[in-house]
């Protein structure tokens, strides 16, 4: 047995050593307390052992375990080898058990809520990851059969430094969404109905702001790697993975409401225990092979099947028996007068019900197979289901930051919501004049305009008060230019498909694209260059891509592209290579205009001008034209003769000898147009012709520039309740007023400038 094995072993023990001892302590054994500490640091010790062993044995290239065979190799950079630790899953069963281990650290911290409860409820979040890990098809150390000189190595796709960071954050992400569902249980079993609000809203935040960066990585991977044109394709488990993310997002506004009024108290126990069921959920999906016929992220079956049905029903069963238990416990009715309870709880039913949808979709390879033939949603459900949705959503957003805790007459708040709507006018009537169109398109373009407004609005009223209090608005202003740049980059981008021969500049999208192909044989034989160039202006070198990752198992092999991405304001221009053609000629017509730069092979063709001779008989023109040729740095003037002889245009074939040994001759003269055509020939070289998709992006910076925004609002939100809710011995109240007009805690050292700014302002406050 390997020192690995052992540590798995010896963790799972103390797990349940650690368990039973929460469980003495929650029931009153204050002794239990201690046993419970030091069980539980011992476990983590072992989680942390074993993933060190693991880390070493990827990095020293210790091939007598399957893992590291399967995922490392020598040749692997650092940076790779490193992440080839969670590019299994047994890897990333090892890596979110040790977050969820370093999770519960501050969790069961002296002075927090119900810690003995609380460490009993959580301890069975870690059990069911380690079981899974004893299990050989969950277990990182399980010896090879045959020990290879080499691995095979990572996957050449998840080599790229977005996909090193993607994971640690889902999986911290999914470690923080075990958190609200324990403190909704133990809130159930021990009759609290609301004093789990406050850490639950803190936890809420961090799983929300880690599985969503987690999720944003893995789409601009997708973006930048895949070559496929998008960064949201409605995998089902890249779903998996959102619909935890809608559930949380869900969480955080209902815990918001029931903060602040009391109401919707059923409905958060019910959104925290279903975001872990969807976590469960999502883990089965990706890691059971349900899906290996309708994804290309999940991982083939195993014997691990079993085990996680089996944890899904446990935990299901869990939350159902806690449910009936305190069902009945209501909270306040939610006023109908327009105002935060009331908009933010139907926003709360508008993440639900577009998590509910995703869900199912996800799903309908399952539930189709109950029908007959199994089947798949596309993306065409998603995007007609997700529309009316997010629609409502942003026109709520576009008015509830001017919106308070109680009814507010209308007029005190309508006139405020007049410059979103002018900006969202104007914009959306420039996009219809750039070429927008599809009503479903702009009518959320301008809902999301309007609420991007409000909320920067919003963002500068409560920043003169105080700028920990900008946490919503941030949030907003980055959810609203997701949607910006997502609608436009989706609905209103040109796509065209191009054939690229070697040399010969082609048109599209309003671009001048030349295929340049191995010019120095310097790049890897699946590496070309295209050069792309605006008209009038001096063109851009970028490289494309095409491998094949060998099938594994017996599956097939599979062809992947990498992209050349052109970034600007506008927005992107997506160059993906398709395929390439091997052809037998050569030779190619170019019109040289003077003085205007033409590409040809690698180097460049510039008509100079023309020099005319008569013969010495008088009756026969000879003509030169003078062509300047540049190959890199270097500069050549050569002169292609040619006349009229008994009226027909002729002349020798020049050599060019920095061109590899392209021939020119001169086939056609304009003096009106000052221009020339020439054919240009390379015997000794064969035509490649490269198929590639030219489209357009518009927009989609926006996208991610407001991931980044409502990621610092997020973060801003996380800083402000840690800040807030310290322990009773900070001086820190949990049932007081905070100055600000919602119910919440009353910070000790600034409990005025925020009622101070807000009489100031005429506004109400942040509900974040």
């Amino acid at each position: 047995m390997t020192p690995g094995n052992i540590a798995l072993k010896l963790a799972t023990v103390l797990c349940v050593v650690a368990f039973v001892a929460a469980l003495r302590w929650a029931r009153g054994h204050e002794a239990s307390e201690r046993v419970f500490r030091w069980s539980y640091q011992a476990m983590t010790v072992c989680l942390a052992f074993a993933s060190t062993l693991l880390m070493m044995a990827i990095l020293f290239h210790d091939f007598r375990f399957d893992y590291v065979i399967g995922y490392s190799s020598r040749d692997l950079p650092l940076l790779y080898q490193i992440s080839s630790f969670w590019a299994g899953q047994q890897g990333t069963f090892l890596l979110w058990a040790l977050l969820a281990a370093l999770v519960g650290y501050p969790l069961f911290r002296k002075g927090g809520w119900e810690p003995a409860a609380v460490a009993t409820a959580y301890l069975p979040t870690i059990g069911f990851l380690l079981v899974l890990m004893l299990d050989s098809g969950g277990n990182p150390f399980r010896l090879a059969q045959h020990v290879p000189p080499d691995g095979r190595g990572l996957n050449l796709l998840l080599q790229d430094p977005w996909m090193a960071s993607h994971p640690p954050l889902v999986f911290l992400g999914y470690a923080a969404m075990a958190v609200p569902a324990v403190l909704a249980l133990v809130s159930l079993f021990k009759g609290r109905d609301d004093g789990w609000l406050v850490p639950a809203l803190r936890w809420s935040l961090l799983a929300f702001l880690g599985l969503g960066a987690g999720i944003v990585l893995g789409g601009f991977w997708a973006y930048k790697v895949l070559g496929w044109g998008g960064y949201w394709g409605w995998d089902p488990v890249e779903n998996a993975s959102l619909v935890p993310w809608l559930a949380v997002t869900a969480l955080i506004h209902g815990l918001l409401v029931q903060k602040g009024s009391g109401a919707l108290r059923r409905s958060n126990w019910i959104l925290a225990l279903s975001g872990y069921l969807l976590v469960l959920y999502a883990t089965f999906l990706t890691r059971s092979g349900v899906l290996a016929d309708f994804s290309v992220h999940s991982f083939p079956a195993g014997t691990i099947f079993r085990l996680l049905v089996g944890v899904l029903l446990v935990t299901l069963a869990a939350s159902l028996w806690g449910l009936t238990r305190r069902f009945g416990s209501r909270g306040s009715a939610i006023e109908t007068a327009v105002s935060w309870p009331l908009v933010i709880s139907v926003a709360v039913g508008l993440f639900a019900a577009s998590g509910l949808f995703v869900l199912i979709g996800t799903s309908w390879p399952m539930i189709s197979t109950w029908f007959g033939t199994a089947s798949s949603m596309g993306p065409p459900f998603y995007n007609k289901v997700s529309l009316p949705l997010y629609i409502a959503l942003f026109g709520l957003l576009s008015i509830a930051p001017f919106l308070g805790w109680r009814n507010l007459p209308a007029q005190a708040w309508i006139g405020r919501v007049v410059p979103g709507l002018v900006v969202a006018t104007i914009g959306t009537g420039v996009a219809l004049a750039l070429g927008a169109h599809g009503i479903g398109a702009l009518v959320l373009f301008f809902v999301a305009l309007a609420a991007l407004t409000s909320n920067i609005v919003r963002f500068v009223q409560v920043a003169r008060a105080r700028m920990l209090f900008t946490g919503a608005a941030l949030a907003h202003i980055g959810f609203a230019l997701m949607f910006v740049g997502i609608v436009a980059s989706s609905a209103w981008g040109v796509t065209e498909r191009v054939d690229l021969p070697i040399g010969r500049p082609v048109e599209a999208v309003d671009r001048i694209l030349t295929f340049r192909g191995h010019v120095d044989g310097s790049e890897p034989q699946d590496r070309w260059r295209v050069a792309i160039q605006r008209p009038g202006e001096a063109e851009t070198m970028t490289f494309v891509g095409m491998f094949m990752i060998d099938g594994n198992s017996g599956g097939e092999d599979q062809v992947f592209r990498r992209p050349a991405i052109l970034r600007s304001l506008a927005g992107d221009l997506y160059v993906a290579p398709l395929g390439l053609d091997q052809g037998g000629g050569a030779a190619q017509t170019l019109d040289l205009v003077r003085n205007e730069p033409t590409a040809y092979g690698d180097g460049t063709l510039t008509f100079l001008g023309f020099e005319t001779e008569q013969t010495e008989s008088g009756h026969e023109m000879t003509f030169k034209a003078h062509v300047e040729v540049l190959h890199g740095d270097e500069r050549e003037v050569v002169d292609l003769p040619f006349g009229m002889v008994d009226g027909k245009l002729g002349g020798p074939r020049v050599s060019l000898a920095m061109l590899h040994g392209s021939t020119l001759v001169v086939e056609r003269l304009s003096v009106e147009q000052s221009m020339i055509r020439v054919r240009a020939e390379n015997p000794s070289a064969a035509s490649q012709v490269l198929v590639a998709e030219v489209s357009t992006k518009p927009l989609i910076g926006f996208l991610w520039v407001g991931t980044l925004m409502l990621g610092l609002g997020c973060t801003v939100a996380v800083v402000r309740r840690v800040r807030e809710f310290q322990p009773a011995t900070s001086g820190a109240s949990e049932d007081a007023t905070n100055g600000t007009g919602q119910t919440g805690p009353r910070s000790r050292r600034r409990p005025a400038p925020a009622g101070a700014a807000r009489r100031r302002t005429g506004a109400t406050a942040t509900p974040r």
